[in-house]
């Protein structure tokens, strides 16, 4: 079942809408392979859009709809851990990766039968509509979605992250290695609620999307992390924490970090410049 554009949640409000039946699990546990090597020092959810990590983000978006939050853990996870203790949020470490099905399997007992927002913290996500969750029956999974004019996810509509799990569904999980479209989401046919917002989303997974991503939620020529020390003038690309480049180099379309990593946009993607 498919929200159309003209019933659509608004934009989200700036009041909390607590929820005493839900729970969020905020996914920070993959590799980050396709961003590597700036995720073999950094987890993919620590890495920084407009110098905001992306962890960061999710929580704040979770904290709106509930307090009960959890995060997962594996790759880089003392860094993770470290990252989140002072929100107060529940770590779940996985010692193999679960995937996002397992990962719900894996956090039963806590989520004690409660609806489960999840959330993926590598995808920049403006906002989350108020009525996603309070328009919600409860009944079936729902899932964020954006029309992008071009075949992607579910038809010409894109998956941003954000998902909703009825407590059923979710207490009936094992901690397996699994995924969510195997085990629920195509399983549920029609009866899968897709809602389309109008809500800006990046899949923070490829160096390209990283950059535009950085770019356009900046609105910035380039972002340059208050650490950062470029030695010459720089256009179209991102300099993360420590990051520094040669005296008198100009950086175009790049990623730079604090471990001498860097990265070069092809100019056909079209990435430099995108602000």
């Amino acid at each position: 079942m498919t929200i159309s554009p003209d019933d659509r949640p608004a934009r989200s409000s700036d009041a909390p809408l607590q929820d005493e039946g839900l729970a969020c699990l905020v996914l920070a546990a993959g590799l980050g392979t396709r961003m590597r090597p700036f995720t073999d020092h950094v987890p993919k959810p620590l890495l920084t859009v407009d110098n905001e990590p992306l962890l960061a983000r999710s929580l704040r978006l979770a904290r709106r709809f509930t307090y009960a939050v959890a995060v997962n853990s594996h790759h880089l996870a003392d860094q993770v851990e470290r990252f989140v203790e002072p929100w107060g949020v529940r770590v779940s470490h996985e010692e193999r990766l679960l995937g996002t099905a397992g990962a719900v399997g894996n956090l039963a007992a806590w989520l004690d039968g409660r609806d489960v927002l999840i959330l993926n913290s590598d995808t920049w996500l403006e906002y989350i509509p108020d009525d996603f969750v309070a328009g919600w029956d409860r009944r079936s999974a729902r899932l964020l979605v954006r029309e992008v004019g071009r075949p992607s996810d579910f038809g010409t509509r894109r998956f941003v992250g954000a998902s909703l799990l009825p407590g059923g569904v979710a207490a009936s999980l094992p901690a397996e290695p699994a995924g969510l479209y195997e085990t629920v989401w195509a399983p549920a046919g029609e009866r899968l609620q897709l809602v389309e917002t109008d809500a800006r989303a990046f899949d923070c997974g490829t160096p390209d999307e990283f950059i535009r991503a950085n770019l356009e939620v900046s609105g910035a020529k380039a972002v340059v992390h208050p650490t950062a020390r470029p030695g010459g003038p720089v256009v179209g690309s991102v300099f993360l924490e420590g990051a520094t480049s040669p005296p008198g180099v100009a950086s175009v379309g790049e990623i730079r970090d604090r471990f001498g990593n860097v990265y070069v946009a092809d100019p056909v993607q079209g990435t430099v410049g995108a602000a």
